[in-house]
């Protein structure tokens, strides 16, 4: 069935990838081996073209094994797991110390063919032993590391490490079994601990696999490959040792042990059909620069949200004064009036990139800028003028949550054309983009300025002292719904599993408006926040709000460059409002 998914046993030849269009990257950089003799073997062996001067020059390592059995302190990598556990088994048994035995401890469901260690591990003082993970407390040890045990308790393993003088007493470690559910009401992966397994996390060491070694280095080892049987196992073999001086060969290498596996030849030959990095990362460097500079200029999203209010929650909303009620299609119209100069700017961007005059591309940015800005920020003003006059009247949160909505899109819109310039020309002059931290404070500090400066003027508005609710009076149509009920309802539709956006069209109200039950029903404790995103996102939250705690949630937003809406926003701060 596989067969279908996978033509071979390696990675690269998944469909998946296959199709994904990917770049073939070979780390060419030699970091372990040192010698240009050894680099120059290691890489014929793995190209299966070794000469007769490598296998002899190799073959000059060979010991006899009563040589063998005097050195110490030194791992043998064998091809066989049988060989490996028999060569320790006779090692072991050839200590004349005391044997002490150690049971893992195991916690539900973790079945013997996940078990990380033995679970019951033989050891006597003198036993050279390996660290099969790196500690999880202080670094004292790393997976592949040599020990050897010098004392030994019913409950307390003392070594001292390869190449140290020190006593170190090994700490149990605890493997657990996590399994993935997904969650009927939710629709989200959960994560279950059904089991642990606690042991010292060691294995008697005399003897490893090749396989087992993969990823481990050694200044020396004895090499035992007489057997290999699979492809490349002489060559991972050798590549665990630094330099032919650590080299211990335990049988002598033939050349009919030396293979290499021809999918991966083939694979590895993709290197060179391949158009060269350099030409492949400036197409897509060029690509993102595109992408970046079509979605900076495209007002598309704002004018989409503001119909959206139009047609929903807006429509029920009705406002006395004349100003109020335009108020929206003067700001979308003034978006919508941009559209098809937008497009012509996108347009002649492109071609400048294109052509490759940057001057004059950054040129064109930075006069642009200076352009959309007045538009964006007349715009923000009105719409801040607009929800500070809705906000001096009751029953009106509904409505101020979707404006907030279309406020942050805006900021969002302002961070993206204010912070383009230096983006782009840091990519081209080939700089690492850092988060423009002083630019967010800037607009952070504007915002607050022009809202307080908004706010005042609407207070002082003597408009505001006549008009009693603000909006017109609608003639009931239907049997009026009890205070609570349409909380009920969204919970309810909340516990089915059912999202914000399904809520919303469900029930023909705005996602703002659920927002709005989403923040009450949190707070009341009938919901947790996390329903409705994920804990990273919620503590990214949290440390925005934290930073000052009498933050605006608009300010809060803006700080955040527009993630996250309005009401995600008001959810955090309902949860630190409760203590939960």
């Amino acid at each position: 069935m596989l067969r279908n998914i996978y033509r071979s046993v390696w990675f690269f030849e998944a469909q998946a990838l296959q199709q994904s269009g990917f770049v073939y990257i070979e780390l060419d950089k030699i970091f372990r081996q040192q010698g240009d003799k050894f680099i120059r073997i290691l890489n014929n062996l793995r190209n299966n073209t070794p000469s007769e001067d490598d296998i002899s020059e190799l073959n000059k390592h060979f010991l006899l094994e009563n040589e063998i059995g005097k050195l110490d302190e030194v791992v043998t990598l064998t091809t066989h797991n049988h060989k490996a556990d028999k060569m320790n088994g006779a090692a072991l048994q050839g200590l004349k110390t005391k044997e002490f035995i150690y049971s893992a401890e195991l916690d539900g469901d973790f079945p013997p063919s996940m078990y990380p260690v033995e679970e019951s591990i033989s050891l006597k003082v003198g036993a050279q032993i390996m660290f099969i993970k790196n500690d999880s407390s202080d670094g004292a040890y790393f997976n592949g590391k040599l020990a050897k045990v010098v004392r030994l308790e019913s409950d307390k393993i003392a070594v001292i490490m390869a190449g140290e003088k020190t006593e170190y007493v090994l700490k149990k470690e605890k493997w657990e079994n996590r399994k993935y559910v997904l969650d009927e009401t939710s629709k989200e992966l959960e994560e279950d601990i059904v089991g642990s397994f606690t042991q010292y996390p060691v294995k008697l060491a005399w003897a490893i696999t090749v396989h087992k070694s993969q990823g481990l280095t050694f200044d020396k080892a004895i090499i035992d490959v007489g057997q290999a049987f699979a492809a490349g196992q002489v060559y991972v073999a050798l590549s665990r040792l630094r330099s032919l001086d650590g080299l211990i060969l335990g049988t002598k290498i033939s050349p009919s042990v030396i293979s290499s596996d021809s999918n991966v030849t083939s694979f590895s030959q993709r290197k060179d059909e391949q158009p060269p990095l350099s030409e492949l990362l400036d197409k897509a460097q060029q690509e993102y620069i595109e992408r970046l500079l079509a979605q900076t200029f495209d007002f598309r999203d704002i004018i989409d949200q503001l119909l959206s209010i139009k047609k929903g929650a807006a429509a029920k909303t009705e406002f006395e004064d004349e100003t109020m009620r335009a108020a929206l299609d003067i700001i979308r119209e003034a978006f919508e009036k941009e559209v098809a100069n937008t497009n012509g700017f996108r347009s002649q961007l492109m071609r400048l990139l294109r052509d490759g005059v940057r001057d004059q591309l950054i040129e064109r940015i930075e006069k642009g800028t200076a352009y959309y800005m007045v538009l964006i920020q007349k715009n923000s003003r009105l719409l801040l003028t607009h929800i500070a006059e809705v906000s001096q009247f009751s029953k009106t949160r509904t409505y101020l949550n979707t404006l907030e909505e279309v406020d942050a899109s805006i900021v969002k819109k302002q961070t993206q054309i204010r912070s383009l310039q230096v983006t782009l020309e840091s990519i081209l002059d080939g700089k690492e983009i850092e988060p423009n931290k002083a630019l967010v404070k800037k607009i952070s500090i504007e915002r607050e300025t022009m809202i307080n400066a908004v706010a005042a003027e609407v207070k002082a508005n003597p408009k505001f002292s006549k008009l009693k609710t603000g909006r017109k009076r609608k003639t009931s149509t239907g049997p009026k719904t009890e205070k609570g009920e349409t909380y009920k309802k969204t919970l309810a539709l909340f516990k089915e599993g059912q999202t914000i956006d399904d809520v919303a069209e469900k029930r023909g109200l705005s996602v703002g408006t659920i927002e709005s039950h989403a923040v009450k029903l949190i707070a009341a404790g009938e919901i947790d926040i996390d329903h409705f995103m994920d804990k990273d996102d919620a503590q990214e939250i949290a440390k925005a709000i934290a930073k000052d705690s009498n933050e605006s949630t608009s300010s809060v937003v803006g700080y955040l460059k527009g993630r996250f809406t309005y009401g995600q926003v008001r959810m955090v701060q309902a949860v630190i409002r409760s203590g939960s």
